[in-house]
């Protein structure tokens, strides 16, 4: 008997109930927020990298509440960096600095954090709603897709990589390409037959995804900081003011947070925006709708509560089209894509129809890591602040230890190390020559799904499935969406991207 919303929404809860998946919900908080305010250039990709042999051998409600905890509190402390050091922090904070910095240096930098903190915390809550109002109203669509809708949605999903690949659609094309030729690799599931195997048992069940995401972000993240010796050498502003006025100009703004965290749970459901301007947007509409901008850019509070409010709105409306469509709208949740595809879960409409209670697990971790995360931030701000002087020398050796460790505990197959070296070092190249990762782990994720959908429509319905009159709608849908993408990449200039 298919299980009620409700019903799905009560075991959701009481799956995550439990003292160890509350522990991991913890950890994975403090390793998002120590991730946002170290100052070496670590990011979620990485983390998400690292963690991914571990967490896969878990429970996985246990397992995604420490990758949920993680991710939706780093983008609540990424703050700091743009506030006490002037620094850019992660894509979505990046415009908290014109303002934020300012803060800082009269004085008011309790007062700047206390309003990211709380503007954060609000926008997570708008964006977890959203997800959880989006379910309901997506299952009656999500019903009337067959295998050829589902392989259609996946190619969409795949014409994201003009997203991922930035301003080198060419690049990007490429990268996704060998992506999907990785993913051929083994036996194929639905025929038998063995591609690409060479007479090796190890390759029997194709390369493991964990280990590959792995070695593509641990090792070339590690060289970087080895080589660049990237880290914090000028002083912090002082922290000086007081968290509680942030939290009252917050409030005072409470409309302007609510517009700027739809336009992140915008950013984050609709394909070929790309998570690095969803602080632009919401800075951008500020200044604009605000009697008096004079102010911006000189350390006005509202150029704080826009980009923040937005940036973390934005993670619900990333797992909209990653748990309801079954795409990524970027390396983060590729990756946990990867996560759920070593559960056992086929995110999607499959993942809707047949563990809705896990659906909403995950919608219940986000929303209660997001209020964790803020009463961490105005709990510890003063000690968070002593993290971002942490030195490279000190990171790099960890982070190498961890990806070899990482890479063992997957199958504790000493070929398993060969291969996250290899894989390390086409990384590193991929970075070094412009080619993106993230498409070619988009390409890896989507590449087998991808091929199942395709296989059940041609045994189904032969050609006749591509004149159904939904698959001809989602077809130009996904082609507008990837004209349009490919059409601003390639007219944007240099200049106007650091603009």
């Amino acid at each position: 008997m298919e299980m009620s919303l409700l019903d799905a929404a009560i075991k959701g809860l009481t799956n995550i109930l439990h003292l160890k998946v509350f522990l991991a919900m913890m950890v994975g908080v403090s390793i998002g927020t120590f991730t946002a305010v170290a100052p070496q250039g670590l990011g979620m990709p990485l983390v998400y990298a690292i963690l991914l042999p571990v967490v896969v051998r878990w429970e996985p409600v246990t397992g995604m509440a420490l990758l949920i905890g993680a991710s939706s509190v780093s983008a609540i402390c990424a703050a700091y960096l743009p506030i006490l050091f002037g620094i850019p922090g992660g894509s979505g904070s990046q415009a908290t600095v014109l303002d934020g910095y300012p803060m800082g240096k009269r004085g008011e930098g309790r007062r700047a954090l206390g309003a990211s903190f709380m503007a954060g915390g609000m926008g997570c809550l708008v964006g977890t709603f959203t997800l959880a109002l989006a379910i309901p109203a997506a299952k009656p669509l999500i019903y009337l897709m067959g295998a050829p809708e589902l392989f259609v949605v996946v190619l969409w999903g795949l014409s994201m990589v003009a997203v991922l690949a930035g301003r080198r659609p060419i690049k990007g094309l490429i990268a996704a390409a060998f992506g999907l030729l990785i993913a051929t690799v083994g036996q194929q599931g639905q025929s038998g037959i063995m591609r690409f195997v060479f007479d090796q048992p190890y390759l029997l069940d194709g390369i493991p995804l964990s280990i590959i995401a792995l070695a593509l972000f641990g090792i070339p993240s590690a060289l970087d900081l080895a080589l660049t010796k990237i880290g914090v050498e000028q002083q912090p502003a002082p922290l000086k003011g007081s968290l509680l006025d942030g939290v009252k100009d917050t409030l005072r703004e409470w409309w302007l947070v609510l517009r700027c965290s739809f336009i992140g749970v915008w950013v984050g459901i609709v394909p070929g925006i790309g998570s690095q301007v969803v602080d632009w947007l919401a800075y951008g509409h500020a200044a604009q709708t605000s009697k008096d901008a004079r102010n911006f850019g000189k350390g006005d509070v509202r150029g704080v509560i826009a980009p923040e409010s937005a940036n973390d709105a934005k993670d619900g409306g990333d797992l909209v089209t990653t748990l309801l469509l079954g795409f990524p709208q970027g390396v983060v949740t590729a990756l946990f894509i990867v996560a759920l595809l070593g559960w056992g879960y086929l995110p999607g409409p499959e993942m809707v129809k047949k563990n809705l209670d896990i659906v909403y697990s995950v919608v219940w971790i986000q929303g209660i890591s997001g209020v964790i995360g803020t009463l961490v931030g105005f709990v510890l701000a003063a000690q968070l602040a002593k993290l971002a002087q942490v030195r490279y020398a000190v990171m790099v050796p960890i982070i190498f230890i961890l990806v070899l460790m990482g890479a063992f505990s997957v199958n504790r197959d000493p070929i398993d190390l060969l291969v996250v070296v290899v894989f390390g070092i086409i990384g590193y190249l991929m970075r070094r020559f412009g080619y993106p990762r993230p498409a070619m782990i988009l390409g890896l994720v989507l590449g087998g799904l991808m091929e199942t959908y395709l296989y059940r429509s041609m045994a189904s319905y032969g050609f006749s499935w591509l004149a159904r009159p939904s698959v001809i709608v989602l077809l130009s849908l996904a082609a507008i969406s990837f004209l349009l993408t490919m059409r601003a990449r390639l007219k944007s200039s240099p200049k106007a991207q650091a603009a």
